[in-house]
Parts: structure tokens; C-alpha cells; sequence
């Protein structure tokens, strides 16, 4: 390979040094890419030379990437990522099946949408839809990483695709638009004597709350904080990453939870979960919007842009 003019960069050393970096550890590597250590560290070496410039910083506690060597990781990850996607989508033009793939935060994906897609794949029932939720974060990072196209999150907060930087919510990699308004309300069984608590009460009540890497996480805990409550002093029942699991604590517990408006809509008209308001201020920072977004060096392909159209008319 040479580094100056015309490159040729060999993706089987790229590999190695992606695994070496990601294993912080040679002999580590080795064994995940069933090579020996010895010709794994010729391929380093000479990927070292290739760029000249020296990638990690080796002691005898492993490996460490260097600042240029973090930036190589970088594009290792998305090269590799893009490799997998090209045999991916090799393999479905084989087979001549289509397939959308798409990432949703687990409050969207779970309840709102799953009551409209109905819709979408009756209009399209040529086209295999295939959701799967994770939190906004990671939703955020999958999309980054090539691993989905499309994407449905609230926030930009936990972006970490540039190592230590989060400032994401102007982000450089990354098209967003903002599609649906939500709200987190605290919810409480029927069995609930009150319908308006006070702030100073809000600690003594047993709280389920969600992850602490959510965005609903971040929302309640910015909210809380504006009136002088700490997040930490909460009487937790338990913290749960799953919509589903804490509405049914709810329902048939003493506990109370802030949860999407969207996400409790059968339960309030059912009567099985009702809103419980709060004197205080600063309810708006309990709003939120969902949005899409995709890759800016990603063009949606004529399947992708209609669901795209679809979720920005829901």
C-alpha cells in the first residue's frame, strides 16, 4: 500500500488492527481472529508503516490506540460495518427480497407506531418491515455505525461516535427531523387515593424509573432537578429499561412511574392506570419530540424515502 497518491488498503489488516483495538490485546485478538500472535503483529507492524505512524502504544498490559490511531479505529469501524452491509445487501438482491430494517427507541417503537404500521404494510405488502428497539442512545450510535439507515429516537445526547465527544444535537454525521410530540406523565394505579401531589411528596412515593442512559432518564432527571429534587433521593422501586414491564409494576403495585402519554393511552381508557398531576414547575421540560434520521452521507433508497414520508404524515 502506498500512503501518498494512489492507496491500497488491505481490509484483512484493517480487521485485525479493529479486533487488536477493541481487544486492547494481541494475544486477545489472536484468538478472536484465529491467526497466530506473531503474524498478527507483521500485519499491525505493516499497516503501521503503510500509514507511518504509529497506532498503538504497547506495554506489557496490552495496547493502547494513539490519537492517530483512535481516528483509524474510527473508520475501521464504518469501513467494516460497510463491508458487512455490502454482503448483506448482496445476499437479499440473491434471494430478490425486501427488507426494511429499522431501529426505534423502545417508547415509539413498542406502542405508537406498532398501532399505525398496520397501515404502512398494508399500503406496501411486498416490503418485509422489521423493527427492533433499543434506547434512544443506542438507536443514535446503530445508525452511526451503519448497522440500521433509519432510525426513530428522542435526543441526541448520548452520541459517541467521536470517542469523548457529546455535544451531538448540531451533529456533523447525522440528518434529523422532528416528527411526533410526546409527554412523560406520572402514572399510578387506580387504586392511587390522590390525583395531585406536591413536590416534597414526590420523595416519599415509591418511583420505578427507566435506565439511567435513556432519554427519559435524562428528561425526568432535568425536570427533578428544576425543582430542587435530586434524582438520587428518590425512593426507587426498581429501575427498569422495559415500558412494558413497569406499566404492569404499576397496575398491580403500589408504585408509580413517569411514562410516554403515548405509551399509557389503552391503559387510561381502560382505567387501569390514570395521570397523577404534580404542583410544580417546570412541567414542559417533560415534553419531547421524536424524530428520524438517518446518515448525511446515506441516500435512502425509493422503499426507505417511503417510510420515511410515511412517519413524518403518522
Amino acid at each position: 500500500m502506498q500512503y501518498k497518491g494512489e492507496v491500497f488498503l488491505k481490509i484483512d489488516y484493517l480487521r485485525s488492527f479493529y479486533y487488536t483495538a477493541r481487544c486492547k490485546s494481541i494475544s486477545k485478538a489472536s484468538e478472536t481472529l484465529h491467526i497466530s500472535q506473531p503474524g498478527l503483529s507483521k500485519q499491525l507492524q505493516k499497516l503501521e508503516e503503510d500509514f507511518e505512524a504509529t497506532l498503538f502504544e504497547r506495554s506489557n498490559k496490552g495496547v493502547i490506540l494513539t490519537k492517530i490511531g483512535k481516528k483509524v479505529f474510527d473508520y475501521a469501524e464504518s469501513i467494516l460495518q460497510l463491508e458487512k452491509n455490502l454482503y448483506n445487501e448482496i445476499e437479499k438482491m440473491k434471494n430478490k427480497e425486501e427488507q426494511l430494517n429499522i431501529a426505534a427507541c423502545q417508547n415509539f417503537g413498542s406502542f405508537y407506531f406498532a398501532s399505525k404500521i398496520h397501515k404502512f404494510e398494508k399500503d406496501y405488502s411486498n416490503l418485509q418491515i422489521k423493527i427492533n428497539t433499543y434506547n434512544s442512545s443506542k438507536v443514535l450510535n446503530k445508525v452511526l455505525n451503519h448497522d440500521y439507515t433509519l432510525g426513530i429516537l428522542v435526543g441526541m445526547e448520548n452520541c459517541d461516535h467521536l470517542f469523548f465527544e457529546k455535544d451531538c444535537q448540531n451533529c456533523p454525521y447525522i440528518d434529523k427531523i422532528d416528527f411526533f410530540e410526546d409527554q412523560l406523565v406520572l402514572c399510578a394505579s387506580q387504586n392511587f387515593d390522590r390525583d395531585l401531589i406536591t413536590t416534597d411528596e414526590i420523595e416519599d412515593l415509591s418511583i420505578i424509573i427507566r435506565e439511567n442512559d435513556s432519554s427519559a432518564y435524562n428528561l425526568i432527571n432535568d425536570f427533578l432537578n428544576k425543582n430542587n429534587i435530586n434524582i438520587d433521593d428518590l425512593n426507587l422501586s426498581f429501575i427498569s429499561n422495559s415500558v412494558n414491564i413497569t406499566k404492569q409494576a404499576v397496575i398491580n403495585g403500589d408504585s408509580l412511574a413517569f411514562l410516554p402519554k403515548s405509551a399509557v393511552t389503552v391503559e387510561l381508557a381502560r382505567n387501569v392506570l390514570k395521570i397523577i398531576d404534580i404542583d410544580c414547575d417546570f412541567k414542559e421540560l417533560l415534553h419531547f419530540k421524536y424524530s428520524i434520521i438517518k446518515r448525511k452521507d446515506y441516500q435512502l433508497n425509493d422503499e426507505e424515502e417511503k417510510f420515511k414520508n410515511f412517519i413524518l404524515s403518522v
